[in-house]
């Protein structure tokens, strides 16, 4: 089995970059990381190319999206920020559009788990975090098999702050 563990925060060492690490560590599956905010990535601009192919925006996006299609199973982190995920995650998903047009490409059957961090400690955007398992992982095959919403979580990488949430995504991942 392979895990694809995809950080969505641009805080290197934070809170996503933290629990996606320890999600990594836990399990026994073989594991590949990737910190989106290191990567040149591009928004798609509905060219539709990519009906005939790998997407033309010449990016780093191409290779994450074949990271993505050779993994069992997608750890996607990201911060709620204004009510949604962050503009690294959301381009991510964005280019999903090019294996939804590609008819060789198909996400059928992965597995996902979400890690969304959130300065709110109340669950305000819990409906809108249970939204993406039908909008865009849903429409696309894959199925949420776990979520972490590690919720008051302000400081920066802070173990202590986060050791509920580290103790849940540690749970999910020996269970794959």
């Amino acid at each position: 089995m392979k895990v694809l563990g995809v950080v969505g925060s641009p805080r290197k060492n934070g809170n996503c970059d933290v629990l996606v690490k320890e999600f990594l560590d836990a399990t026994e599956a073989d594991t590949e990381y990737i910190f989106l905010n290191h990567k040149k990535l591009l928004g798609c601009n509905a060219c539709m190319a990519c009906e005939h192919g790998d997407c033309v925006i010449d990016d780093d996006g191409n290779e994450i999206i074949e990271k993505l299609l050779e993994a069992d199973v997608l750890v996607l982190a990201s911060p709620i920020y204004y009510g949604g995920i962050s503009a690294q995650a959301k381009t991510f998903i964005d280019r999903f559009y090019q294996i939804s047009r590609g008819p060789e490409k198909s996400l059928e059957g992965k597995k996902v788990v979400t890690i969304m961090t959130q300065a709110q400690p109340e669950d305000v955007f819990g409906d809108y975090i249970r939204s993406l398992d039908k909008m865009p992982f849903g429409y696309m095959g894959m199925e949420v098999i776990g979520n972490v919403t590690a919720m008051g979580t302000q400081d920066r990488g802070d173990k202590e702050e986060l050791a509920d949430y580290i103790k849940q995504v540690k749970e999910i991942a020996s269970n794959l």
